[in-house]
Formats: C-alpha cells, sequence, structure tokens
C-alpha cells in the first residue's frame, strides 16, 4: 500500500485527549478498509485525510506534496468523504447534488446534466424535485454519496456508509462503491465484516489511536498474528 498516501509520525490531540498517536503509513493502492473498535481513531483519521482537520504533529503527504495549510484546499477539491450520518441540505435533491458544481464555478445547465447523471447511477431518477430532508436515511445516504462523486474526486474516503441502511439502499451504495473503487482509490472505514470482504483488499487495523496491523484482508481477518486484532475479528473485548 504505498504511493497516493505517506503519513510520518502523525498524531492528533483534542484538548488533553489524543486520538492519533504517531502514525506513520503509505497508502495508495486499494480498496482499504479501516478496522477498529468504536473509538480507536478511524474517523480522525478519514478527515486527517480528507484536510478537513490538519495534525497535531507529524506530516502528512499526498500526492507528493506535504498539507500545509496553503496546499490543503488542493486535497479538499481532489478528494470526497462521505459521512455516517449523511448531511443534507434543507433544499432540493438536484439543489443538494448541485451545490458542489456551483461553488466550483461550474453553469447550471452543465452542473444539472452531471447532477441529474449522478443520480441515475445511484438509482435516485425522479428525485430531483423532492426535499432532500423528507427522504428516507437510505435515500438521504444515497444523495449524499451522489453529491461526493459528481465532483469526480481521485479518492472517496467512506465513515461506515452502510450502516443503519436496509439492504436495498446498501445494497446500492456497495455497488456504486465497487464500481467507482475500478478506477480510484477508497478508504472505507466499518465494522460490517461483510462490507469489509466485499468491498475492500488491504486493511489497516487501529487500536486506541494505534497502528496494530496492516496487511490483505485475509492476513487480518482469516489468519490475525496479533491477540489485539483477534479479540476485535471474534467480538471479544
Amino acid at each position: 500500500m504505498s504511493g497516493i498516501y505517506k503519513l510520518n509520525n502523525v498524531s492528533k490531540k483534542y484538548g488533553k485527549g489524543v486520538a492519533l498517536d504517531c502514525l506513520t503509513l503509505e497508502i495508495g493502492d486499494g480498496p482499504v478498509a479501516l478496522l477498529g473498535y468504536s473509538g480507536a481513531g478511524k474517523t480522525t483519521l478519514l478527515k486527517l485525510l480528507a484536510g478537513l482537520e490538519m495534525p497535531s504533529s507529524g506530516t502528512i503527504n499526498f500526492k507528493d506534496v506535504d498539507l500545509t495549510e496553503k496546499t490543503v484546499q488542493n486535497v479538499r477539491r481532489t478528494v470526497s468523504m462521505l459521512f455516517q450520518e449523511p448531511i443534507s441540505f434543507n433544499r432540493s435533491v438536484l439543489e443538494n447534488v448541485t451545490y458542489g458544481l456551483k461553488i466550483r464555478g461550474m453553469n447550471g445547465e452543465e452542473a444539472t446534466k452531471k447532477a441529474s447523471e449522478a443520480l441515475a447511477s445511484l438509482r435516485l431518477e425522479g428525485f430531483e424535485n423532492r426535499k432532500a430532508t423528507k427522504l428516507s436515511g437510505g435515500e438521504q445516504q444515497r444523495v449524499a454519496l451522489a453529491r461526493a462523486l459528481v465532483l469526480e474526486p481521485e479518492v472517496l474516503l467512506l465513515d461506515e456508509p452502510t450502516s443503519n441502511l436496509d439492504p436495498a439502499n446498501a445494497k446500492v451504495i456497495r455497488e456504486t462503491i465497487q464500481e467507482f473503487a475500478k478506477k480510484n482509490l477508497v478508504i472505507i472505514s466499518t465494522h460490517n465484516f461483510l462490507d469489509v470482504r466485499r468491498l475492500a483488499k488491504w486493511a489497516i487495523y487501529l487500536e486506541c489511536g494505534m497502528i496494530v496491523g496492516t496487511g490483505t484482508i485475509s492476513d487480518l481477518l482469516d489468519n490475525p498474528k496479533d491477540e489485539r486484532i483477534k479479540r476485535f475479528v471474534n467480538g471479544e473485548f
């Protein structure tokens, strides 16, 4: 796993609490699953990779450029992140999906065309004029994914994308991720072992903000060497 991201002694603190502690890691090939108990630091790591937050110490290199306050905008234009809880503007579905395109200067007609195509890929044809906040949780998550993908990112970061979704919505989201991952980097945080096996090739296991193990999905789930990973796989504390 080398290439796109290079992390060197990255730590992240919130007050006196340490969310991530001295992470050194390279990520390029994918898809990659972030594994670990709740509170292990997975979401924090995703936010750092998305450029939504900056590390307290250490360096994050993205495509051979160190992330700084001056360069982070380049990451934000290249990387999209989907949160566990979908964020919807109190506007129509179409306005939700075209929002980012218009912010980037695309004209209304072209933005509408691209948004309609993105919605169709998520099986949301005919939803354009519906109020996004009135949709079901699964539908809102599909709209949020369309809003992320319409920007044509090179990297897609996903935080529990199918959590609490019914099988039909989860299936659409899973298939869309699989298609995107054929040509782009996907990093997904999830507790769902079925999603891990379906969506990821590599895995990174975090515990207490530290990397405990990395390897193929088979290495970590089927033949874990570390006792901490064994406990996690077996559903033990």
